[in-house]
This record gives structure tokens, C-alpha cells and sequence, in this order.
């Protein structure tokens, strides 16, 4: 019979895709993962996966024994969460996904403060500018911008992201300030590279309308920061977020561009799983980004 153990580590090994990556997730040996997993084949009577030196599938019967092992867990998950919230207690292991940039700037600050509001709780933050699986990797919550594809997640929007076309003083004043969209065709613009976006492409709204933009530059990167900085440094025009230059706008580092348009939409949301009762933990970190967002926004 199989150990709840034993179903947590198959589901590891599952989702990791390799025993070298299940050995470091488990902080153990391959040979120990290699091991274990045959002596649950052993145990079971089963051929989990079909190996060989260069992969590792699963069997139709590991399929099986996957899907009722990921029930298993689930419902046993449930139990200890009903349980504990009975107790009125907030506790345990928090796995969070966000963006680079927004994650430095704020998630880094929240975490902490909820921490010191929730002692019996842990976090642990994964920084990625290529959004995660939630479900696959295990992380309760995730933060989005912009539209959401995957509808099976719920989703909270915590604050609107309102982003600007900017540029320093010192580039407008040399290479004049464009008035319409098709007129950045003109200007040397810096492009975020980030995802799948097609990003030598600005749209614009106005009255309705939508407007398309094929822009080039010298300069392009996968790095928010690294963007802003060569805007800061009067090498050219950029969009970005205003909660990321929104200091610069302010003290006049750099200015605000076709104001008269619109950008598209880039809300932030929360994003995490559907439960019949969810986590205590999530549910109340969730409230509390929900709030700190509110102050800053």
C-alpha cells in the first residue's frame, strides 16, 4: 500500500520530469531517487514509467496512479485546511509568483510585512518575467498583468497599470516631441522584450479607434530597468508601467508622450487555483496585498 510519502514524492517526481531534477527539488542523490522509486514499483506491483538513459515517461498505469494520487493529496490537503481554519489559525508554506521588476519593487516589501503580521507563516518568491504554471510548479498565488488566457485560475485585480509613453527631457528636446503614433516611426524607440509579445508593435486607442505601430531603435532588452535607464540617459523613446517610472514623471526625469492616447489594458491581478475552501493562508495574504496595493495606488 501506498504512504501519503509515497504519493508526494511520485508527484514530484511527476511534475519535476527527471530524477536529476526531482534529486535536487528533494535535496537527495539521483541513486536515492532512483531507489525509492523502484522500490515503489516494487511495492505496488506497478511499471510507474518507462526509462531510458535520456527520458522518462509515464506508462498508462502511472497515468492512473497519478491522477488518483493528486485526488488523494488534494482531498487530504482539504482536511488539514478546514481543520486548521477551525482553529482560526493562518499557517503554513506560501510559493508566490511574480514579475522581476514589480517583484523587487513591492512584492519583496509585502511578503515581509505579512510575515511579521503572520508569524506561522513561510513564503517562498520566484522572480520570472516568463510566468509560471501555478498548478504543474505547485504556487499558490501568481501575479498577471494584462489580459488572462488561462481561465481556469481565479483572479483578483489588486490595481489598474496604467502605462506611458515616455522620454527624457533631453531626447524631446533634441529630436522633438511626436503627436500621433505613426510619427515614433521617425524617433529612435527602446523595445521591451519580455514573453511572447509581439514587441515592435505599440497599439494606441483614441476615440475608439486603434492604432499600430511598427517601431524601431538601437536599443532593445528583456530588462524593464535596463530600458529605463537608457530612456533616463536620452537614448530614446519607451513605454513603460507608470508604477515602475512613476517617480521620474514626477520630478521631471522624464515626461509623459501622446498623452491624448490611450494604451492597452495591463491591470495586475492575483491570480491563484479554485478550491472548495481556500487556504487560510492564501485567502488572507491575498486580503493583504489587496490592501497594500490600495494604499500605493
Amino acid at each position: 500500500m501506498s504512504t501519503l510519502s509515497d504519493l508526494d514524492f511520485f508527484i514530484t517526481l511527476c511534475r519535476s520530469g527527471s530524477i536529476s531534477n526531482t534529486a535536487r527539488e528533494l535535496d537527495i542523490s539521483p541513486a536515492a531517487v532512483s531507489k525509492r522509486l523502484s522500490n515503489l514499483e516494487k511495492r505496488t506491483k506497478i511499471q510507474l514509467f518507462n526509462r531510458s538513459t535520456r527520458s522518462m515517461n509515464l506508462t498508462t498505469e502511472g497515468q492512473i496512479y497519478r491522477d488518483y494520487a493528486e485526488q488523494a493529496l488534494s482531498y487530504i490537503r482539504e482536511m488539514e485546511e478546514r481543520l486548521s481554519q477551525r482553529g482560526g489559525e493562518v499557517r503554513g508554506l506560501l510559493k508566490i509568483n511574480a514579475p522581476l521588476g514589480f517583484g523587487r519593487k513591492y512584492m519583496t516589501t509585502v511578503i515581509s510585512e505579512f510575515l511579521q503580521n503572520y508569524p506561522k507563516v513561510e513564503a517562498k518568491l520566484h522572480l520570472s518575467d516568463h510566468p509560471v504554471n501555478l498548478a504543474e510548479q505547485s504556487y499558490d498565488i501568481g501575479i498577471r498583468f494584462g489580459e488572462l488566457p488561462d481561465s481556469s485560475l481565479h483572479a483578483k485585480k489588486i490595481a489598474t497599470h496604467r502605462r506611458v509613453v515616455c522620454a527624457s527631457p533631453q531626447y524631446v528636446e533634441r529630436y522633438g516631441e511626436p503627436r500621433a503614433p505613426d510619427e515614433l516611426m521617425a524617433h529612435n524607440c527602446i523595445t521591451l522584450q519580455q514573453n511572447n509579445d509581439s514587441w515592435s508593435v505599440w497599439k494606441f486607442y483614441k476615440n475608439e479607434k486603434s492604432y499600430s505601430v511598427r517601431v524601431s531603435g538601437r536599443l532593445s532588452a528583456n530588462d524593464g530597468e535596463s530600458v529605463t535607464r537608457w530612456a533616463l540617459e536620452g537614448q530614446g523613446i519607451t513605454i513603460r508601467a507608470e508604477w515602475d517610472v512613476g517617480g521620474y514623471l514626477l520630478d521631471g526625469s522624464l515626461i509623459p508622450l501622446l498623452t491624448d492616447y490611450e494604451l492597452p489594458n495591463a491591470d495586475i491581478h492575483v491570480v491563484y487555483q479554485h478550491y472548495n475552501t481556500l487556504p487560510s493562508r492564501i485567502r488572507a495574504f491575498v486580503e493583504y496585498l489587496n490592501d497594500f496595493m490600495g494604499r500605493r495606488f
